[in-house]
């Protein structure tokens, strides 16, 4: 069992994927409609949060889980970040890099992040 298998029940995957991502992203009315209805919304915000991490809105594309690009920046830099076992990610990424001998790519996958957003937290850790 892959830890995607949900996406084969996303209305998403079933449609025009050019509805979620119009050339005028003020044109989402549509996908909007479907991801309302969509039996695995949750687990496609959760995804969208994992993958996304904190990168910038520019850096972000797309409808997912009813959210624009600029809903879920905003969203990401409001809320804390939840890691495995509950945790806040950032708590998670600073335990795991005061144990030593991982590299930020292996925190970052045990954080469910990228290497960038390890660096990210470890030198705003620093600065204060």
């Amino acid at each position: 069992m892959s830890a995607f298998d949900w996406m084969d029940e996303a209305l998403c995957a079933q449609t025009d994927p050019d509805l979620f991502h119009p050339e005028d992203n003020n044109r989402y009315a549509t996908a909007r409609k479907l991801c309302a209805t969509c039996p695995v919304r949750t687990q496609c915000e959760e995804h969208a949060a994992r993958v996304e991490g904190d990168v910038s809105r520019e850096r972000r594309h797309g409808l997912w889980a009813g959210h624009t690009p600029y809903a879920r920046a905003r969203q990401a830099t409001a809320e804390p970040q939840e890691g495995p076992e509950g945790d806040d990610r950032d708590s998670l990424i600073r335990r795991l890099a005061e144990r030593g001998g991982m590299t930020p790519e292996q925190i970052g996958t045990a954080a469910g992040c990228t290497a960038r957003t390890v660096q990210r937290v470890l030198a705003r850790k620093a600065a204060a």
